[in-house]
């Protein structure tokens, strides 16, 4: 299930497209995507779109992320879950009020509309969102890693952020950058892209003075922190 990141460059190669590393927010974003005001649905076609274009008979990108990420989805899965059940149950409860108000007011009985709550969306969007993590290539926990995520913390460096544990934050990011520098030392030209939607603690893409600007540079590596943008850049149109 986990590969070392030596291994994934050297498969990578063999059948070259664009790379996409994913977060576990925006892994699980998907499933949030119905009621966060910050999350557009177009995740939810963007996730669609991205698992067909990484079928091994016609691949056309490689989705990346890695041990910790797998963890961390397990772990939150089950709560953010019921976190999109009781809001539907919320949304349903006050558009009811609406409609009941709006009968008395006119005298009429309103037709109430589809009822969320039948079409069973929370587990619909948590097969979406683990068939996206299914189709995730998942590099190995590396002590090469961990070191790198120690030298983050320690400078404070993004992720990371002073009376926070950044400490699994700053691991993804350093297996990211290690598979990109591993591929670009290997001539890869393709796009390479790490995606997540924590702007908190990574700042916002092309942000003027981003913190990771320097290292994305230094390996020709974007950031974005939508799963649409990410699709975007396969298709050509950023």
């Amino acid at each position: 299930m986990f590969i070392s990141s030596t291994e994934l460059s050297e498969i990578i190669i063999s059948a070259p497209a664009p790379v996409l590393f994913l977060d576990t927010c925006t892994i699980l974003d998907i499933i949030r995507s119905p009621f966060r005001d910050n999350i557009s649905t177009n995740e939810i076609s963007a996730s669609l779109e991205l698992i067909n274009k990484s079928k091994l008979n016609n691949r056309s990108v490689w989705l990346v992320t890695n041990e910790i990420v797998y963890t961390e989805w397990k772990e939150n899965i089950a709560t953010v879950k019921i976190e999109l059940t009781e809001e539907i149950k919320k949304a349903e409860l006050k558009r009811e009020k609406m409609v009941n108000s709006a009968n008395i007011i006119f005298d009429f009985n309103h037709d109430f509309g589809q009822v969320i709550k039948t079409l069973n969306l929370p587990e619909h969007l948590k097969n979406l969102s683990k068939s996206l993590l299914d189709k995730c290539e998942k590099i190995a926990i590396d002590d090469s890693h961990y070191v790198e995520a120690m030298k983050r913390i320690n400078k404070c460096d993004a992720p990371a952020q002073r009376g926070k544990d950044s400490a699994k934050d700053c691991q993804i990011f350093a297996a990211f950058l290690d598979i990109g520098k591993q591929l670009r030392n290997k001539n890869f030209h393709q796009n390479i892209c790490f995606i997540t939607t924590n702007y908190q603690d990574y700042g916002k893409p092309n942000a003027p003075k981003s913190p990771l600007d320097q290292e994305l540079i230094s390996i020709n590596t974007k950031y974005f922190n939508k799963l649409e943008w990410g699709l975007a850049i396969i298709e050509g149109r950023v």
